[in-house]
């Protein structure tokens, strides 16, 4: 018997070359039997880490006018994932979206990984700062993946310790109501050879959940997207009422079998692992991540990230 895969509409960026976006989330979802909707926030020759790039973003009026054709047709979802976007327009426009879908479809699951910037540099407008919080205000979201940066935008105030990291938690689940919480690259030690993956359930933001994850020493872009489109996945097929940590383990891990084939296939290419580096075409397109490469690992069981609920403060690292 064949049975139906399941259906999700995915709104981020697109790419005619390379992966990033809806580049990575389409075919990684598809290979994780998804039947995928791609609505593309902006469509680019290349991500805008090569330096330069042709091409457009979609405005907020396109997009909720592709989102209406698709309502005209009765198109059916059981999740949403949404990724970057440029400007306030076009994220207040995705609020609308997925606040709609949440209203048509009870249950329907919605993942949101406020793209906004990295290590305390923003690569969106500064307007999608507001925007995100208000969209996070209507306490619809299911799950936020931001990095560190993002998410002491999202809360205002900056995560020095876990003192702070618990405040950030609490307004996370409290203020927005957002069930799960994972921090996708998180730091406050002074060890530079590892930085943490932080998970957290609103029964338990107390008590978060770390995985160590060691620093890669080269430059990849995707990764978040490719992250997102794992878990959003392996939380979806989690039994009601499961911890998360076994979907976030068992997204690292095929995390970390795509950068190392990305990592090998490049040693095999050019006898050396490059070094990405932003706005450099030529290392930038050796470190595209190999996602077609690496198909048969999308579906895979393995966990081998173990989460802890204590780790070092910086003045003990």
């Amino acid at each position: 018997m064949v049975t139906p895969a399941n259906k999700i509409i995915s709104i981020q960026s697109h790419v005619a070359h390379g992966y990033v976006g809806n580049k990575v989330a389409g075919f990684v979802l598809q290979c994780q039997y998804w039947d995928v909707d791609l609505l593309n926030t902006v469509n680019f020759s290349n991500h805008t880490g090569y330096g330069s790039f042709k091409g457009q973003a979609t405005t907020g009026e396109q997009v909720l006018s592709l989102y209406e054709g698709l309502q005209d047709i009765n198109v059916q979802y059981d999740a949403m994932l949404t990724g970057y976007i440029q400007g306030a327009d076009g994220v207040e426009a995705m609020g609308k979206v997925c606040l709609d879908l949440k209203e048509r479809t009870p249950g329907i699951l919605w993942l949101l990984d406020p793209v906004m910037g990295d290590e305390g540099e923003l690569y969106v407008s500064a307007d999608v700062i507001p925007a995100y919080r208000r969209i996070l205000g209507y306490k619809k979201v299911d799950i936020i993946t931001p990095n560190q940066y993002e998410a002491e935008l999202l809360v205002g105030f900056s995560i020095n310790n876990t003192d702070d990291l618990r405040k950030a938690l609490k307004v996370f689940h409290e203020d927005f109501n957002v069930m799960h919480v994972v921090i996708s690259t998180f730091s406050f030690t002074k060890n530079k050879d590892f930085f943490y993956c932080v998970s957290s359930t609103k029964t338990s933001y107390k008590k978060p959940n770390f995985f160590k994850i060691p620093y890669m020493d080269s430059y990849f872009t995707g990764v978040g997207d490719l992250f997102s489109a794992l878990l959003v996945d392996k939380i979806y097929r989690l039994p009601g009422g499961e911890p998360i940590e076994p979907a976030v383990s068992n997204a690292l891990t095929i995390m970390e079998k795509v950068l190392d084939v990305t990592r090998r296939l490049c040693v095999d290419k050019l006898g050396v692992a490059v070094q990405g580096k932003i706005g450099d075409a030529e290392t930038m397109k050796e470190c595209e991540l190999r996602i077609v490469e690496c198909r048969q690992f999308y579906t895979m069981k393995d966990r081998n990230f173990n989460c802890e609920t204590k780790i070092l403060t910086d003045s003990q690292a």
